[in-house]
């Protein structure tokens, strides 16, 4: 026994270390004993079996649907976003515009002054005698030769008939003198008188004569005192001022003011540097109170610089009842015109600093031939210029075909969805027409 050991331990030995692990530890199967293992546990490990069979199958379709419903959800995502898009609605009705092309004047504002292009200062021809009546007030329009009013005339017709009785009697004087010279000179040729009487009878004939025409000067200039008596205008005109009233004792000051032909100018001083871009002839606009304006044209330029180093421009205007001399208004030269394009203000749609316009793109007609028309907003960045009363000038100008939303641009944004409810048709140059014109 001992034997048999001795022999197998070199035989262990020689095994290599990671053998002799294994060889230790390891024992067959022979060597377990069959006996120990409990009969009762196979049916037991046999239900098992089949019950852990059924659970993986259920486990195993479970997953199989948990791994097929991503797709089965994208699906039927897809569907709903096709059928969203085939029923999006439009989120306004809008009506659109065409940009205009518009003639817009060149002008050059200033700001002056109305005065009267030519008055007539109207004094008495008469010296202390007091006005009895005026016949006309301030702004009242006047012709040549109307009397405007009239001096208190009782003195001076006094004096009339004293010329006129003066006259008279230096008329019956010089009768007298004459008689007495026809009767009395004849003599001197029979020597009945002499030389000296003679002469004597010659000089009361001269000095009647003389007497005569004194006494009908005197009867002239009382007359024409009289006729003076009233004022009359010298030329026609609107009265722009009176100073006379009644019972004023005439002197030598005016009465009353007469702007010629009632002809206002408007008078701006400008720039010598921009004296070039005025011509005489050149149109002129002068705003007026309320929003009114009246129109005229460059009558003369000054020939020098006032004190201030401004060249003077006179500019005569039409007639106008809101115009009256001496008012100070703002007016423009107009320099001409040049070819801009307009939109309507409101068009227009402020936003972050920035001025934008709404166009109407891929414009299509929903629902066939008798639908309506459907179109895409784009948002237009624009740069502003001039305004002109309803309109907007656009210095880079758009697509003459480009349509704009008129009104309500704010409510809308990039991508949106519109109703054209206008008649302006995708293409036709009909429409195009129509529309223009109910602009213009």
């Amino acid at each position: 026994m001992s034997d048999v050991e001795d022999n197998k331990l070199p035989v262990e030995s020689e095994l290599p270390p990671y053998r002799q692990s294994d060889a230790r530890t390891s024992k067959p199967l022979s060597d377990k004993p069959l006996s120990k293992f409990p009969l009762w546990l196979l049916p037991v490990l046999a239900i098992v079996l089949v019950i852990g069979v059924l659970v993986g199958k259920y486990w195993g379709n479970d997953e199989e649907a948990s791994n097929e419903s991503p797709v089965a959800n994208n699906v039927q995502n897809d569907s709903a976003n096709l059928k969203d898009a085939s029923i999006e609605q439009a989120v306004l009705s809008v009506e659109t515009v065409l940009p205009s092309q518009d003639n817009i004047g060149n002008t050059l504002s200033a700001d002056g002054t109305i005065n009267a292009k030519d008055v007539a200062n109207v004094s008495a021809k008469v010296n202390g005698v007091a006005i009895e009546r005026i016949l006309v007030e301030e702004g009242q329009r006047v012709k040549a030769g109307q009397i405007l009013a009239v001096f208190d005339t009782d003195a001076m017709e006094q004096q009339v008939l004293q010329a006129e009785a003066d006259v008279a009697e230096a008329k019956a004087t010089l009768a007298n003198a004459t008689a007495d010279a026809a009767r009395v000179l004849p003599l001197i040729d029979i020597d009945a008188i002499s030389k000296q009487e003679a002469d004597r009878y010659r000089t009361a004939k001269l000095q009647a004569q003389a007497s005569l025409q004194a006494s009908k000067a005197r009867l002239s200039t009382q007359r024409l005192s009289v006729n003076n008596a009233n004022v009359v205008a010298p030329v026609s005109g609107i009265i722009s001022e009176k100073m006379a009233e009644v019972g004023m004792i005439a002197g030598g000051d005016p009465l009353f003011t007469i702007i010629k032909g009632g002809i206002l100018e408007w008078r701006a001083d400008i720039d010598p540097k921009l004296i070039g871009e005025v011509n005489v002839g050149t149109p002129v606009q002068v705003s007026l109170p309320g929003g009114d304006s009246v129109m005229g044209e460059v009558s003369r330029i000054a020939p020098t610089a006032d004190n201030n180093r401004q060249i003077t421009i006179y500019a005569s205007l039409a007639a106008n009842a809101k115009v009256r001399a001496g008012m100070y208004q703002t007016g423009e030269f107009l320099l001409g015109s040049s070819s801009a394009q307009t939109v309507p203000n409101s068009a227009i749609v402020s936003n972050d600093g920035y001025d934008y316009v709404m166009l109407v793109t891929n414009i299509s007609t929903k629902d066939g031939k008798n639908g309506h028309n459907i179109g895409r907003i784009k948002q237009q960045r624009v740069t502003l210029g001039e305004r002109f009363g309803d309109s907007i000038m656009l210095t880079e100008p758009l697509p003459a075909e480009s349509r704009l939303v008129k009104q309500g641009g704010s409510f809308l944004n990039n991508g949106d969805l519109v109703r054209v409810v206008d008649g302006l048709s995708q293409t036709g140059k009909q429409a195009t027409s129509t529309d223009t014109q109910a602009r213009s």
